[in-house]
């Protein structure tokens, strides 16, 4: 297989086209000289001249695609391609939980396709406050790719100043249950509760204010993807509700 990323003849196929997928294209167009293609349900307007919106059955002309859908999407994705990617090409997830995920790309591609599991630790707002990849964080883990190819991929990351972290599948999704699912689950709290910045605030309670305003402009059904495709969430929400009832209980016989 022909070097990946950093041969100007690869072709990198985009699927989805919605706040991640565009912040990705972006990142690889500043980053590259290498060919990157869109494929979308929709027709999409292409702010930079670079890229292209092709058809699904294009894909075969891929050397990398990255699935950028919802986790919820992601199994009717993988099956839509399967048949159609060809032979040593890599497919990358980029998906907020990852043993599923993982699980799926195992059983429904053929094994002559490569399969690298990643969760880029970092989103367009992130980006957006910092202006650049330095210093962001990507976990990785190679589920069955050829270890050149592996190598490739994380060194280019690398290169752009990424932070690598490389993490089980299942390691992570224990991470992300007491970590992104958490913080995410008190974000929307605050958000439903319709909390709002005050004349007094503290500074504690604007970094608050600034993680609820992150959680809104994220989609909803990332968040339920969260607290109901990770493994170990549920685990999390029970713990988080046994202690939340058992604050209230004790506040109301404080008195």
């Amino acid at each position: 297989m022909k070097k990946l990323l950093l041969d100007k003849k690869t072709t990198i196929a985009v699927i989805g086209h919605g706040r991640f997928g565009q912040l990705l294209a972006r990142i690889l167009l500043e980053s590259t000289q290498i060919k990157i293609i869109v494929i979308s349900s929709k027709k999409i307007n292409l702010v930079n001249k670079n890229l292209k919106q092709v058809s699904i059955n294009d894909i075969k002309k891929a050397d990398v695609i990255i699935p950028c859908v919802p986790i919820s999407e992601f199994k009717s994705v993988i099956k839509q391609i399967a048949p159609l990617i060809k032979k040593d090409s890599v497919v990358m997830d980029i998906c907020s939980v990852k043993t599923l995920p993982v699980e799926i790309m195992k059983k429904y591609l053929p094994v002559s396709i490569q399969i690298i599991a990643s969760h880029p630790m970092f989103g367009p707002d992130s980006y957006e406050m910092k202006k650049r990849v330095k210093d962001l964080r990507l976990v990785l883990w190679n589920i069955r790719a050829e270890e050149k190819n592996y190598l490739q991929i994380k060194n280019f990351f690398n290169n752009l100043g990424v932070k690598i972290i490389e993490l089980s599948p299942e390691n992570h999704d224990k991470f992300m249950a007491l970590s992104l699912g958490y913080s995410y689950l008190i974000g929307k709290i605050g958000q439903r509760m319709n909390i709002k910045k005050t004349t007094i605030d503290t500074y504690d309670f604007q970094l608050l204010l600034e993680h609820e305003a992150i959680i809104e402009r994220d989609s909803d059904q990332l968040f339920f993807d969260m607290q109901t495709q990770n493994p170990f969430a549920k685990n999390m929400l029970v713990k988080f509700s046994k202690t939340f009832n058992d604050l209230l209980n004790e506040i109301k016989h404080s008195d």
